[in-house]
């Protein structure tokens, strides 16, 4: 655990069973929030830091991509998003919110249906529906395609990709509205 401060903030790097940064300040509150990336897989600090300045105990976690960890989004276990309820609880949070983006916002969706101890979600850039995997699982495949999560050892259901999807450039960037409708 490496530890530092930022802004009246002291911020605690975890490795182990929780992965991520954990920030948070004297007189926090009894809030506590689980910040989840998308696909990027970044650890998201910033945002973090933002709410812990708010009073907030934030945890920006590391959910795919990190020692032991699947490589890609590919069934990653739920669990390990209880794991973070878990911990934020051990730290004395009696309010657990989830705020997650695009890929870590339909996690963070998952999770407040499994978990009676989340309190709140924060959806940024959602999905209504559990999609396949985005890269390998920790098995080193990533096709054929599988869900991008687990629970109880179990892949969920997920709607698959299109395979006759063609690629549409628009304005110099690839526009995939075509392969989610």
């Amino acid at each position: 655990m490496v530890t530092g401060a930022m802004a009246g903030c002291k911020i605690e790097r975890l490795e182990g069973r929780i992965n991520g940064v954990f920030v948070s300040r004297p007189d926090a509150s009894e809030t506590g929030v689980v910040v989840l990336s998308g696909s990027s897989g970044r650890v998201d600090i910033d945002r973090a830091r933002l709410l812990a300045e708010a009073g907030a105990q934030a945890l920006a976690l590391q959910w795919f991509g990190g020692p032991g960890q699947s490589p890609g989004i590919c069934e990653i276990p739920l669990e390990t998003f209880a794991d973070a309820t878990d911990y934020l609880i051990a730290r004395g949070c009696r309010r657990i919110v989830f705020v997650g983006t695009s890929k870590g916002a339909e996690a963070a969706l998952l999770v407040a249906t499994l978990d009676p101890r989340v309190d709140d979600v924060i959806a940024i850039s959602p999905t209504s529906v559990v999609w396949g995997n985005i890269g390998p699982g920790k098995d080193g495949i990533a096709w054929p395609e599988r869900s991008s999560w687990s629970w109880k050892g179990k892949p969920l259901d997920f709607v698959p990709a299109d395979l006759a999807w063609e690629r549409i450039d628009r304005d110099g960037l690839v526009s995939y509205r075509s392969f989610f409708e």
